[in-house]
């Protein structure tokens, strides 16, 4: 496939989405307000042909699908080009991906409900974290872009933070990462955030997102230059930094300093398949989620929006007891079939979007 042919569906959505200036709602200048391409299909009313009246996704099926294609198209070309920066800027080589037991740990770790052992030691026990940065970059990142580009009422509160603004302040992102290992999630905001102002027809008087992306981890001085690595390859300015994390700890104790200080103006949380490998410290008797996960849903702000993934939604009764107690509407499968949904095509098969909303 020629590149033409690969970036004609980026050209179909700048076109049609320049016809959305003219149908602003309640008055809003065309020039200053980002649009939501997603939310702007499904603000159009349906339309009766021939009396079978068509859903606005129906009708527009056409842009539906240039979008979706736009944006994975440009996704995946990013994502090709930043992976082997990295490979080279980490001396990763066909022999230390052959080497690598990162596979093997981590699957240990999901067993066993513990977490994997990852440090930058590269021995047959242990996990090469340069190796695990490359090798899963793709993965990790795509199942994430592709969920922020799914068509739902939560998914669309995620974007809501990402599209440009048209005033400085407004401009800032503030995103907390757990168990983010070299900035997967930082990534993954980034590019759904270019996308989104890349396809604005008046992007010349509004201002791109910038996502600033604090990692936790338990492992923050391994991950720590695997992280610069990255924010190397990935952006001159430096928007993503490192700090420890102990689920199994409460928010309060003192190792978490730096999390209680961010947490107050926090826009984003993201929480990929760690709490699964944690399930061991982070469930109580009672089926109650405990340590720093009960504190962040009981201190989030209002609006705060969290994403959790995992490579099983066992604790998904547990987590959603949880924002039930503490003012935070959610959505995963269940939920998405109430919405008349299915799944994100390549996104995460398990996951749970939430929103605190009170």
């Amino acid at each position: 496939m020629t590149n033409k042919k690969k970036h004609s569906h980026l050209e179909k959505v700048m076109k049609w989405m320049a016809e959305t200036s003219n149908h602003q709602p309640n008055g809003i200048s065309a020039a200053t307000a980002a649009v939501d391409p997603l939310v702007w299909l499904n603000s159009q009313p349906p339309t009766c042909i021939n009396g079978i009246t068509q859903r606005c996704l129906d009708l527009h099926k056409a842009k539906y699908n240039d979008l979706d294609k736009a944006q994975r198209t440009v996704f995946g070309i990013t994502i090709a080009q930043l992976r082997a920066r990295l490979t080279d800027k980490l001396n990763v080589t066909a022999n230390d991906v052959n080497e690598s037991q990162w596979h093997t740990q981590l699957t240990l770790a999901v067993k066993s409900g513990q977490p994997a052992e990852f440090t930058s030691n590269n021995t047959d026990k242990q996990c090469n974290i340069k190796v695990y940065a490359v090798e899963k970059l793709q993965p990790r990142c795509r199942q994430l872009h592709n969920l922020i580009f799914h068509d739902n009422s939560l998914c669309a509160k995620i974007r809501s933070k990402l599209l440009p603004s048209n005033n400085l302040e407004n401009a800032t992102t503030n995103c907390i990462s757990l168990g983010g290992g070299p900035g997967f999630d930082h990534v993954s905001f980034c590019i759904a955030a270019q996308f989104l102002y890349d396809i604005q027809p008046h992007r010349n008087v509004l201002l791109p997102k910038r996502v600033k992306t604090e990692v936790y981890d338990l492992y923050n001085h391994d991950w720590k230059p695997v992280m610069e690595s990255l924010d190397e390859c990935f952006e001159d300015e430096k928007n993503l930094t490192m700090h420890h994390v102990d689920l199994r700890l409460d928010l309060a104790n003192e190792k978490h300093e730096q999390l209680r200080t961010s947490l107050p103006s926090v826009d984003i949380i993201c929480v990929q398949y760690v709490l699964h490998e944690n399930a061991s410290f982070i469930v109580n008797d009672q089926n109650q989620i405990i340590g720093v996960m009960r504190d962040l849903f009981i201190m989030a702000p209002v609006g705060t929006v969290m994403i959790i993934t995992d490579s099983s939604n066992k604790l998904f009764r547990c987590l959603k007891d949880a924002a039930n107690e503490n003012g935070w509407t959610y959505l995963c499968s269940e939920e998405l079939l109430d919405e008349g949904k299915r799944r994100a095509y390549l996104g995460p098969k398990s996951f749970l979007v939430l929103e605190r909303i009170n």
